[in-house]
């Protein structure tokens, strides 16, 4: 039986882990409208059809069924309804188990896992008779699942050293193993290793966007310290310190904000307008960011917390000129978004 184009959508747009809300607002139509399309109710305006092929990564033909648009079989997610798959974390992919990542998930399985590590060593400790107390376990746990946390995400050298001075001293208050040697230059060196990882990652070039499907704008980009802006885009890098940039663009597209151990305002006034899949990823690690949007904007945002809080300031206009698809990714942080 020929697959028909709704059919096409829908399994393309759960091959790439997105919502029906999701898929909308990238096209700047209504989850009902999605939903018509992948039940054949409606079809899409032919003007929606390069945008969705676009998002896709795929032909406009491969789109319409004119050729083999066919992903590999492990890509595709069986037909299951709305509210049985894509709401759980858990996903059922020809007859086996299919664990998600995604819709912050890794903050939410990270904390179990702190919760989980630290109640059960302590548990052991109270049946072994260990002379360890609860904070002893406690705070190695936590540095041990952010540096987990941070890897997870991407590799970086602090979430290395992270990982590494949690596991020392969780295994060295436990009793299990200490060092014979020099035990009391043991702190301070792994200080000051974590210190120089930390310069690493902020001294790296600024991340890109993490969208996929998001062409890249050619044409020269300015440069100041932290700071890059093209032409649609920006991104902005902030570490041990206050900054507050203010991004002037006729159209934005795409950004990233980067702050650790600091305080970073980003001030999105001076947009005049955003692209129907506005994109911006939002990285605070130990500390804070406030993000100024103008109220003729609207932004919906995909959190992912550890040990952190996300407030939103104000409401957006009733009639929105846009909307900007805010990624968040927080760990022992504060970020806020504010309408102004």
């Amino acid at each position: 039986m020929e697959q028909t184009i709704g059919k096409r959508i829908a399994a393309h747009r759960k091959r790439l882990g997105l919502t029906q809300d999701q898929l909308a607002a990238k096209l700047g139509v209504t989850a009902q409208a999605v939903s018509k399309w992948e039940n054949d109710q409606s079809c899409p305006d032919i003007s929606a059809l390069p945008k969705l092929a676009e998002i896709f990564g795929i032909s406009t033909d491969a789109l319409l069924g004119y050729e083999d648009g066919a992903v590999h079989e492990a890509e595709v997610v069986d037909d299951t309804p709305e509210d049985d798959c894509e709401n759980s974390g858990i996903h059922i992919q020809n007859g086996n188990w299919d664990f998600q990542w995604k819709n912050g998930r890794i903050g939410a399985i990270m904390s179990a896992l702190f919760v989980l590590l630290t109640g059960c060593l302590t548990l052991l400790s109270r049946v072994m008779n260990w002379d360890v107390s609860f904070w002893s376990i406690a705070w190695p746990c936590a540095i041990l699942i952010l540096g987990l946390r941070m890897l997870l995400r991407r590799f970086s050298f602090s979430g290395l050293v992270c990982g590494i001075l949690g596991s020392y001293y969780l295994i060295y208050n436990l009793g299990i193993w200490k060092l014979n040697f020099g035990g009391e230059l043991i702190f301070p060196a792994l200080l000051v290793l974590f210190g120089i990882s930390l310069m690493v990652d902020a001294l790296k070039k600024p991340k890109k966007s993490h969208s996929r499907f998001i062409p890249k704008v050619k044409g020269r980009s300015e440069t100041a310290e932290s700071f890059s802006q093209s032409e649609t885009s920006f991104s902005v890098n902030l570490s041990f310190g206050e900054k507050r940039k203010e991004i002037c663009l006729p159209l934005l597209t795409d950004g990233s904000a980067d702050c650790s151990f600091g305080n970073l305002v980003v001030d999105l006034s001076g947009c005049a307008k955003v692209a129907p899949n506005c994109h911006i990823d939002a990285d605070c690690s130990f500390g804070s960011m406030t993000i100024l949007v103008p109220k003729r904007f609207a932004v919906q945002a995909n959190t992912d917390t550890s040990f952190s809080g996300y407030t939103v300031y104000g409401e957006p206009d009733a009639i929105s000129d846009g909307v900007i698809l805010l990624n968040c990714d927080i760990s022992f942080g504060e970020l806020s978004v504010r309408y102004i």
